[in-house]
């Protein structure tokens, strides 16, 4: 699938509010990633932080 222009604008605006560098994290990328899994920016960047700081999955917590 090709990503169209205005949808790597939306992107790169989306990176800017939420003050991530472009240079971390590409806005082709971002669009490209979001549009095939069909989620949001919003949703994938959540998803990719929680992955990050290993709070994904509640099976990775320690038990008391």
């Amino acid at each position: 699938m090709a990503i169209k222009p205005e949808e790597i604008r939306q992107a790169k605006k989306f990176l800017e509010n939420k003050k991530i560098s472009i240079k971390k994290v590409k806005p082709i990328l971002l669009a490209t990633v979001s549009k095939d899994l069909e989620v949001s920016f919003s949703q994938l960047t959540d998803t990719i932080t929680k992955v990050l700081n290993g709070t994904a999955y509640s099976s990775n917590k320690k038990k008391h």
